[in-house]
């Protein structure tokens, strides 16, 4: 045998190759029989074999098993029994079950050799795991391994059913070489999310030779807003907070997910290092002229992240109107937007009108122009264009839903969701509270302008990940074009050569623009409608993959790869993060009471967090409205980097203080006295 280490010999031949007139062997594929064996009755479709020609060995996945007799019809079996089912068969019929094998590699004797060969009539064999990873172009990689899906193989070691790590290349996946994600699956089927979460979370732990970081939206409900929240927590360690788990009945990863992450050789481990950002709640405009975002809590958001403890991570997404104009295409209906619209729009941009007082100052001195003139015009732009703009513009702020505010923005130090990134980075978008055109008007700019941070060098980052969800609304095929569509072709186009890699995923991916899939070097694809598969972008698939793609479980997907000459079938583990609804529930405002919500906050801001049968001591007898006022001015210095060394002291010295008045929404870290005292 040419690589005895490619041939699970110990389960013995599985079957035969079989060659005939009609269906050859040829470089790509061949056709085997199997045999009646314990192991070759284990064979099923996405399985990996091995066979030999003359000087090599392929390596090839399973496809198309179908069972043949010596029947020439099926009446010959139907007059064998005068068409009566029941009666007994007066000899067994010979029946064998062939494959078909789709080759994914061939290895030849003497390295250096590259040409394929058909294999040979003889034995077929289970391919072992260094077969597979030499398959899948493991020892071509130029970038680090990536795990991306587990290859659970026919055979068995040690009792249980081999498996393989399915790797990326990250030089392929994230550039310079190649790069970008699509996944494409039904709607709460294919679990596309939890899949990009699960890779994101595979390349923060496995290259560590780059800087990477990630931004995602969050389009429903808190899907992603608890991802710095474990699976599950050990009672012994957070007693109280596992009873919460129980009462949410948050049930931790199961036993064959922890099999998952060990044989991939990955940890249980939420992302640590999250930022949330979102607009601000329905009537929580400041009316200050210059509006700073470090003086809104995250309370004030229209998020459903909000308690206290779980808010430092959790910010505002604030513009001023000189933020909104640019993309006022996007905000007003394009049949209303017309060139007159447009041009005094521009015109706004060039006077640099900033701010929405700033806005009706320019209106104001045209109306008052026209009543001191005879004339219709005011600066090239007539009377009934700056009209019309003026009630447009009425709406403005409500039609942002939260996004504008009346006065200018300054963010001073506070974080925006503009900024550059940090290493390991998750960075979350939330809109899952907004509508329509404030979503698209939140993706737009803020993909736009991480988008020119990348082409100046200034993401903060090696690579920077993008994921975006139903990718066929945001660059739909067809003609029709958007500032946000093309913006996403050329990410798909240059991204990998700026350090920028798109994750897109959506249930129709022959809806999405050929170049942001065609552009994609690694593709997954679970559950599909049968709709869908109809497409042309399925020809490349044998019709027993498309008929597999319509019934695949969750967890299971196929995978192609700039390395892999085949897809292959894998699986892969829920993250190991809080997900959906359960994260409201028991980290939210309604599962804490005041000793619980101080507990949060001291987790967050202290690695010796006070007990809580100590904070229930402390806090006793005090009005919780004082017990929150002290916390938020613990919290609120924390943020503006003038905490005390000791915060849970700092809070305790605050309780005893008197009652302060404080500003709506203001930072509370102003009305603190003695903070430099407790802060050495």
């Amino acid at each position: 045998m040419l690589h005895p280490d490619y041939l699970d010999v110990a389960s013995g031949p599985i079957g035969r190759v079989v060659t005939s007139e009609d269906h050859p062997a040829t470089a790509h594929e061949f056709f085997f029989w199997t045999a009646e064996t314990e192991s070759a009755q284990r064979l099923d479709i996405g399985h990996i074999v091995a066979a030999e020609s003359e000087d090599v060995t392929a390596i090839a996945v399973l496809d198309d098993p179908r069972r043949y007799s010596d029947l020439q019809s099926f009446l010959d079996d139907f007059y064998a029994f005068d068409g009566d089912p029941s009666l007994p068969a007066l000899s067994d019929r010979v029946e064998i079950l062939v494959f078909r094998a789709r080759v994914l590699a061939t290895r030849h004797r003497e390295e250096r050799k590259k040409s394929k060969r058909p294999v040979k009539s003889g034995p077929v064999f289970f391919a072992t795991s260094a077969a597979i990873e030499f398959a899948l172009g493991a020892e071509e990689f130029s970038g680090t391994k990536i795990p991306m899906l587990l290859h659970e193989n026919g055979n068995e070691t040690d009792g249980a059913p081999q498996r393989t790590p399915l790797y990326a290349d990250a030089d392929y996946l994230m550039g310079p070489e190649a790069g970008h994600l699509n996944i494409t699956g039904m709607s709460g089927l294919s679990t596309k999310t939890s899949h990009a979460l699960f890779t994101i979370s595979s390349i923060f732990q496995t290259a560590k030779d780059k800087k990477v970081a990630a931004l995602m939206f969050n389009v429903k409900g808190a899907d992603l807003l608890y991802l710095d929240k474990p699976v599950e927590v050990d009672p012994d360690e957070a007693p109280e907070l596992a009873a919460r788990y129980e009462k949410a009945n948050q049930k931790g990863l199961p036993p064959e997910d922890r099999e998952l992450y060990e044989a991939l050789g990955l940890e249980m481990e939420p992302f640590r290092n999250l930022t949330i950002f979102a607009p601000l709640a329905y009537g929580q405009d400041p009316q200050e002229s210059t509006v700073y975002p470090s003086d809104i809590s995250a309370r004030r958001l229209n998020t459903l992240r909000t308690a206290r403890g779980e808010d430092t991570s959790v910010h505002p997404i604030l513009w001023d109107l000189g933020d909104v104009l640019p993309h006022a295409g996007r905000i007003f209906d394009p049949t209303d937007y017309d060139d007159k619209f447009r041009g005094f729009v521009e015109y706004l941009i060039s006077v640099r009108v900033e701010s929405m007082s700033a806005f009706y100052g320019e209106i104001n001195s045209a109306f008052d122009y026209f009543d001191d003139n005879d004339s219709s015009y005011w600066n090239g732009h007539h009377q009934a264009t700056i009209a019309k703009v003026r009630n447009r513009f009425d709406g403005l702020p409500s039609k942002c839903q939260g996004l504008l505010v009346n006065g200018r923005v300054d963010y001073k130090d506070s974080p925006s969701v503009e900024d550059t990134f940090t290493d390991r980075e998750m960075r979350v978008v939330d809109i899952s509270r907004l509508t329509g055109v404030p979503q698209d008007l939140v993706v737009t700019k803020v993909i736009k302008s991480i988008w020119e941070k990348a082409e100046r060098n200034e993401l903060g980052v090696d690579k920077l990940i993008i994921f975006v969800d139903e990718l066929n609304k945001y660059a739909p095929s067809g003609s029709r074009t958007s500032s946000l569509k093309d913006t996403l072709v050329d990410i798909s186009a240059r991204g990998r050569h700026l350090k920028l890699t798109l994750f897109g995923a959506q249930q129709f991916r022959s809806k999405v623009d050929d170049e942001v899939v065609g552009n994609a070097a690694t593709s997954l694809y679970g559950r599909v409608g049968d709709e869908e598969l109809t497409n042309a972008s399925y020809r490349s698939f044998s019709q027993t993959v498309r008929e597999e793609l319509l019934q695949l479980e969750k967890g299971r997907l196929l995978l192609r790869h700039a390395h892999y000459s085949v897809p292959v079938f894998g699986r892969f583990p829920r993250p190991a993060v809080l997900m959906g609804s359960q994260g409201t529930v028991i980290y939210g405002q309604s599962a804490q009471d005041p000793a619980t919500s101080v507990l949060s906050v001291m987790r967050n801001l202290t690695s010796k967090p006070p007990r809580i049968t100590a904070i229930r001591s402390d806090i006793d007898g005090v009005p919780e409205e004082r017990i929150y006022e002290a916390l938020d001015a613990v919290s609120a210095a924390f943020r503006s980097g003038k905490g005390a060394a000791d915060p849970y002291k700092n809070f305790v010295w605050n309780l005893k203080k008197p009652n302060r008045t404080r500003r709506n929404g203001g930072d509370a870290s102003r009305i603190l006295s003695g903070l430099d005292r407790m802060r050495d």
